[in-house]
């Protein structure tokens, strides 16, 4: 529960400095409402003067009474667009810096961060979470301080012409905001609770689609059907749970308006009839002036009301990037250490109780010294990549590699940058001519050579790349880089036999002065190797 209530503090705490970060934007919106405000409520007083004029002095309107009219009309028009513009960008340029953010996240450490949440948990917060977080930015945060400021407004124009009619509508008012903080509340909960059985469908529904085979050869086809009816009854009984909350809202919200506007009308009716003698004397100017203006306290309030539910889903979201970030801080923490004992070298290390948080791992006791070569070994899906991914400091664990450390996984990254950039990664130390060697020891010299640019040649979904090939230059750039420490994820994935054995021994051959741990499902010459670990029950045991 502690946990729990410390994530929910984090998200909120993100989400108050990411709304600081979008303040500027806010104020400029929030301003250009008030004046739109002020527009509509001159277009109220001039219109109902215009009223008076007619009916009661029974004179024509002149273009000169028209004339004020027209123009607060025009204001209101050109405040209503100009605001639904600066909005619309504000929120365009809130959404792409999260999206940056995200992509930034991505690029920092790919596969390493993308297999710690579910497909789904990636999929709801670039294509739904960003966009919501985008419209409490814009909307339910400009909004909440013009539901504040516009009642003000309201009341100071009304107390003047009918001190009554404004403390009716003062004692009136706290009515509508208690519900909505009542019902938001509760709003929040099943919007959460909603999020999250929405999630667990996308995986289910995810992981029976990849295990697709699996349930033909078993038979499975009718009582996994059944499995996901269930589910999807739940995310349809908790939609209906969110929907019929909201409609609760407005209801409730629309009738406390209907009824405290119905009060004014029959006072102010009653009084222009001469029935009531109550407070100050009240013409058809002032009545239908207060009338028009009246319902604007709680429209306000009403709007607020119908983005309440984007507080709800921007606390979602924020649950979401919290979570995201809350691993990537720890990352960056142990990154830059490491960036700090870059300078020192490399000496060894001595762990005791060594722990991988999630998935858990442990060891009683790892040692690594200087140009150690390490096999790592373990069934699949006992924790190997895990394993490497913490020692690197790509996730949590009580130790992590202090030292100039390279990593290269089974998944090959290749940046969308020229072939040179993806070899170099935008050091300068490296000539054209040792880029072609490198390509060449992994046997990457005929496909370099069919490139339209060379070494320039834009790397993309164009030239396409077979796995081995990307394999093969995911090597390459290790071999360049000539890192301290070198993490090999089955480098030889995706090769053939003879292949294999080549890449191997350039391996042994090029980065023997170097400090290695080698996950391999294939054999080495044992002769490579000062240690072997392997995996076993997520217990990490040194057996040499």
């Amino acid at each position: 529960m502690t946990q729990t209530t410390a994530h929910h503090d984090q998200a909120q705490q993100w989400l108050k400095d990411t709304a600081q970060q979008a303040r500027a934007s806010q104020m400029v919106v929030l301003s250009v409402r008030l004046v739109q405000l002020v527009a509509q409520i001159s277009a109220f007083w001039f219109l109902a003067s215009i009223m008076q004029l007619i009916v009661v002095t029974q004179h024509a309107a002149l273009f000169s009474h028209l004339l004020p009219l027209i123009v607060s009309l025009t204001a209101w028009g050109l405040c209503v667009y100009l605001a639904d513009f600066l909005s619309a960008n504000a929120k365009q340029t809130i959404e792409g810096n999260l999206e940056n953010s995200i992509h930034t996240i991505l690029n920092a450490q790919q596969i390493a961060i993308t297999r710690r949440f579910s497909a789904t948990f990636w999929q709801q917060l670039l294509l739904v979470n960003v966009s919501d977080l985008g419209d409490y930015f814009v909307q339910y945060s400009v909004q909440k301080y013009l539901s504040v400021l516009a009642p003000i407004v309201v009341l100071l124009v009304i107390f003047p012409i009918n001190y009554l009619v404004a403390l009716c509508l003062l004692l009136t008012l706290p009515i509508v905001p208690l519900f909505m903080i009542l019902v938001g509340n509760g709003a929040a909960n099943l919007h959460r609770k909603h999020f999250v059985a929405l999630e667990r469908l996308g995986d289910l529904f995810s992981d029976r689609l990849k295990a697709l085979p699996m349930i033909t050869a078993n038979g499975q086809h009718q009582q996994q059907a059944e499995r996901l009816n269930t589910a999807s009854n739940i995310v349809n009984k908790r939609t209906m749970k969110v929907v019929s909350v909201a409609f609760l809202s407005s209801s409730v919200l629309d009738f406390f308006a209907t009824v405290s506007i119905a009060l004014i009308a029959v006072f102010i009716g009653f009084t222009m009839l001469g029935e009531l003698n109550i407070g100050p004397e009240i013409n058809l100017h002032k009545g239908l002036f207060m009338l028009l203006v009246a319902p604007l306290l709680f429209s306000e309030l009403r709007t607020l009301g119908k983005f309440y539910h984007q507080k709800a889903k921007a606390d979602a979201g924020a649950d979401r990037f919290s979570q995201v970030l809350a691993e990537c801080k720890a990352t960056s923490q142990r990154q830059d250490a490491q960036e700090d004992n870059k300078d020192n070298g490399f000496s060894g290390i001595a762990w005791l109780n060594y722990k991988v948080h999630t998935p858990c791992l442990h060891a009683s006791k790892l040692v690594v010294q200087k140009n150690d070569w390490i096999l790592l070994t373990g069934s699949s899906g006992s924790g190997k990549t895990v394993l490497l991914e913490a020692l690197i400091g790509f996730r949590q664990a009580s130790h992590s590699l202090n030292a100039d450390t390279a990593l290269l996984s089974q998944q090959s990254c290749i940046l969308a940058e020229s072939l040179a950039f993806n070899l170099h990664l935008g050091s300068s130390a490296y000539s054209a001519s040792q880029l072609e060697q490198c390509l060449s020891e992994v046997g990457l010299n005929e496909w370099l050579s069919g490139l339209p640019d060379g070494l320039n040649t834009q790397m993309g979904d164009l030239p396409a790349l077979s796995g081995g090939e990307a394999q093969r230059l995911a090597l390459a750039r290790v071999l360049l880089l000539q890192k301290e420490i070198i993490l090999l994820d089955e480098p030889t994935a995706h090769l053939s036999e003879v292949q294999r054995q080549q890449i191997a021994s350039l391996i042994h051959e090029k980065l023997a002065d170097k400090t290695v741990i080698w996950v391999s499902h294939h054999a080495l010459p044992e002769e490579w190797f000062s240690q072997h670990w392997t995996i076993t029950d997520s217990e990490i045991q040194v057996l040499s």
